[in-house]
């Protein structure tokens, strides 16, 4: 059995405005998704034993199991299959992390596949062609998005992207992470922003162009440690992307709860729609999350990528 073990992600800044290149901030954590793909018989096998997926709609006509996330994460692995060939294999999917939250769980199934999938074939891949690979994927399937998530899954730690390059980074800053159920797809919102971008090209560009400053500000920042600052820049950005509709209800309630309980900083970390929040590191961040409903996870930054290995 090949096993890929792939580490999940937050974007600390610049979600949503580096699908129009510019730049962003994200960063690998102590939570994982794995993928582990064995011979079959004559036939592809997908299971996935602990990817918990509400909203399941069953069509009694055909006796169909119909789920949009569901349907996306399968459409990646198939995709990745097709990439490389198909062959008679079972994969399994393993993650304690709920799918569409926010940390890049749809990524690192097509990062995780990927790795694992071409290992079992017997190619030796390096991490930034899984990466490469991981991005033409998933661009494939959603048609619109940036190779952050991928890239950032693929290669491991903290990472400032720009148009054309990655730069690792590393801060002593912590952060507190938790996460609700979203009610919005990244798919969905990605192409909102898109429409909104199309009908307002002046206002949307003047917003991106904000995030732009913020994350270059924050990249600076990170390195030198200045926490104060960090946080400052964490709540102008969530409220940007506020302005752009990305946020919900939910997560702006919690980030304002956030300000009046003078915790550094905190934003929404991925796509909307409610997903993840993170904060910068405390037991008041982290009691705020818990009372509010969210999940909390291993924030940890983890600075190793996608690893695979033989059972």
């Amino acid at each position: 059995m090949i096993i890929a073990k792939v580490p999940l992600k937050v974007t600390l800044f610049g979600e949503h405005a580096i699908v129009y290149n510019k730049p962003a901030i994200a960063a690998t954590i102590n939570e994982y998704l794995y993928v582990k793909i064995k011979q079959g018989n004559n036939r592809i096998i997908v299971s996935s034993p602990s990817l918990t997926i509400k909203g399941v709609t069953i069509d009694l006509d055909s006796s169909i199991i119909i789920n949009p996330v569901a349907k996306e994460l399968f459409n990646y692995i198939i995709h990745v299959i097709d990439y490389f060939g198909k062959k008679p294999v079972e994969i399994e999917i393993d993650t304690q992390v709920e799918p569409s939250v926010g940390l890049g769980t749809s990524a690192a199934v097509v990062v995780g596949t990927t790795a694992a999938y071409s290992t079992f074939l017997g190619y030796k891949l390096s991490r930034e062609e899984i990466a490469k690979i991981s991005f033409e994927i998933e661009k494939s399937v959603q048609k619109i998005g940036s190779r952050m998530d991928t890239f950032t899954e693929a290669l491991g730690g903290i990472i400032f992207f720009t148009e054309n390059e990655e730069q690792r980074l590393s801060t002593n800053l912590k952060f507190t992470v938790g996460y609700i159920i979203r009610s919005e797809t990244t798919r969905d919102i990605l192409k909102r922003v898109s429409i909104t971008k199309q009908s307002n090209p002046e206002l949307v560009n003047g917003i991106f162009g904000l995030i732009e400053t913020i994350t270059n500000k924050a990249k600076t920042a990170l390195v030198e440690g200045r926490k104060e600052e960090i946080g400052r820049l964490m709540y102008i950005n969530h409220g940007l992307l506020n302005a752009l509709g990305i946020t919900d209800e939910r997560v702006d309630y919690i980030i304002g709860l956030a300000k009046k309980l003078s915790i550094d900083g905190c934003k929404i970390s991925g796509g909307g729609g409610g997903g993840a929040v993170v904060c910068l590191k405390s037991e008041i961040a982290e009691n705020l999350l818990k009372i509010s409903g969210a999940k909390l996870i291993d924030s940890e930054i983890s600075n190793e990528g996608v690893t695979t290995y033989s059972t």
